[in-house]
């Protein structure tokens, strides 16, 4: 049997962690490890770990975070660095809940993607969720909600906008090489690895509900929140949410673009060069180059105001 290894990010997690462990220790694949980090919390998320750990010390590890907090990327980044020679890595969040099947089912997909494409071709299988309250409840306004819309998604769909939710992701061995480490710039660990699988390699989608995706507290989702156009409009152009995103996507999209500058085609170089871009030109005929590369978002509005918060872009010092 293959093996699994599960990467799991803590912190302050008490409330909910224990649950999510008992949900991976009832998965129907069993060769499996759970390998843990836990960022400094100040609750009881470290004594409920270190019970977990003496109860299945052969499958669960907890690895010592050295009295660094690192923040949830580069927390992920760190067991990253511990599990690179591992065949096939899952992300995990604390407050979720896996069913059953999880596990098993994405193996399933990555085998056949494999056995396709090679193992020595990087590939991300991502599955959907479901939405649920504290109480692992079906929240049934987003019963059918599905996180990607876009059949074949590509570097110039996650240059502005990630559909790829780490707690749904495994990833072989030869992504986890190629993303090496995750930089301080991205905004998520599973954001900059979803832009080196579209890259690079294939980024595959089951829309399968494999987790359960708990809002709680400040965990409510962006795609959870009342997503009219108006209201969007609201968050996203009058708030300046997007010009404040934009801001942090250009600095990613310079960060893959200089990391991998000698694996990236010329194509994806006209497409980065062109996108970066934005922080310093406004020119229509930029505008058409981004829109004519298909840098978009999945739907019709979403796209529209990301257009409309590029004219209102601008250029920060930092950029």
């Amino acid at each position: 049997m293959h093996k699994v290894t599960v990467l799991l990010a803590t912190y302050n997690g008490a409330e909910f962690v224990g649950e999510q462990i008992e949900s991976i220790l009832k998965q129907t694949y069993t060769n499996w490890q759970l390998l843990i980090r836990d960022d400094g919390s100040s609750d009881e998320t470290a004594l409920i770990l270190a019970r977990y750990q003496a109860l299945f010390p052969e499958s669960i590890a907890v690895i010592d975070n050295y009295g660094r907090r690192l923040g949830s990327a580069l927390n992920f980044n760190c067991l990253l660095q511990h599990a690179k020679q591992e065949d096939y890595l899952m992300f995990c969040d604390q407050d979720d809940y896996w069913i059953p099947s999880k596990i098993e089912f994405t193996l399933r997909q990555m085998l056949v993607l494999e056995k396709k494409h090679g193992k020595s071709y990087p590939l991300l299988v991502h599955t959907g969720f479901r939405y649920v309250d504290a109480n692992l409840r079906t929240i049934y306004s987003k019963k059918n909600f599905s996180a990607l819309k876009l059949a074949d998604l590509k570097l110039s769909h996650l240059l502005v906008q990630n559909p790829v939710y780490g707690c749904t992701t495994m990833i072989n061995r030869t992504l986890v090489k190629l993303v090496d480490a995750v930089p301080t710039v991205a905004e998520s660990h599973d954001y900059w690895i979803a832009m080196v699988a579209s890259a690079f390699g294939k980024i595959s989608y089951l829309s399968e509900k494999t987790v359960l995706y708990r809002q709680h507290g400040n965990n409510i989702s962006g795609s959870f929140k009342d997503s009219t156009f108006l209201n969007r409009f609201k968050r996203i152009v009058i708030e300046k949410k997007m010009l404040r995103d934009l801001t942090r996507k250009i600095l990613m999209a310079k960060e893959f673009s200089y990391t991998y500058a000698e694996r990236l085609d010329n194509q994806q170089k006209l497409l980065l060069d062109n996108f970066i871009e934005l922080a310093k030109t406004k020119s229509l005929l930029l505008f058409y180059r981004n829109a004519k590369s298909g840098v978009r978002k999945q739907t019709l509005g979403q796209t529209s105001l990301l257009y409309i918060s590029m004219l209102l872009f601008k250029n920060p010092k930092a950029i």
